[in-house]
């Protein structure tokens, strides 16, 4: 039995999902962008963190969209 709202709770909840993903999509190809074009090796560094981190993000979503 579905109570009254979850059907439009799951769908509101999967368009947010899809949107998070889509951005942090967009958001990995920016800093893959820049490693490609950055020779300080300081920079390439951080860069790296926050690729690793964006990657581990979208991992996840992509985990608690199938749920």
């Amino acid at each position: 039995m579905v109570k009254e709202g979850e059907e439009e709770a799951k769908a509101t909840s999967s368009i947010a999902f899809e949107n998070l993903e889509a951005t942090l999509l967009a958001k990995v190809q920016i800093v893959q962008n820049r490693i490609e074009h950055e020779e300080n090796p300081e920079e390439l560094q951080k860069l790296n963190t926050v690729l690793f981190g964006l990657l581990e993000n979208l991992e996840k979503t992509r985990k608690a969209k199938k749920t």
